[in-house]
């Protein structure tokens, strides 16, 4: 478990969603406005597929079962650095995380792994208050699809 140097961050956005399945379509929505709004310069395909991998991480693995159902959460972060790469987070109610690296590795089950492959860097970490964990994706800029 790592949290990697990035480069500063320029602008931010962020949001929360239910910690059900309605998740996954609302993130690749909320994906989609968000690296317009924050002007990135790369695939935005590909970050429409990383969030929906860690969305659906998130709900299938970070929602603790004796968590109410109508206090299930993600919080999701999109922010872009200075060098821009685009961050990707999503922030469950899970703190553990068996085998990550196996994970990302594609050897424990295809989400991480295939966020890997996309060409994000793909990194955990708790955060400094609340429970929890986040996982965040670094996507670099690229060629843009239109």
């Amino acid at each position: 478990m790592s949290n990697a140097t990035e480069a500063p961050i320029v602008h931010s956005l962020s949001t929360e969603l239910p910690g059900d399945q309605s998740a996954v379509c609302g993130g690749r929505m909320w994906m989609r406005t968000a690296v317009t709004a924050l002007c990135w310069h790369g695939d935005v395909l590909r970050a429409v597929e990383a969030i929906t991998r860690l969305v659906d991480n998130g709900v299938r693995h970070g929602m603790p079962d004796e968590v109410p159902r109508h206090e299930r959460r993600l919080s999701l972060v999109a922010a872009l650095t200075e060098d821009g790469e685009l961050l990707i987070e999503v922030s469950d109610l899970n703190p553990s995380f068996p085998d990550f690296d196996a994970a990302v590795r594609g050897e424990k089950g295809r989400g991480l792994w295939h966020v890997a492959r996309l060409g994000a860097r793909v990194i955990r970490f708790l955060p400094h208050e609340g429970v929890g964990k986040t996982v965040r994706a670094v996507l670099p800029p690229g060629p843009v699809d239109l």
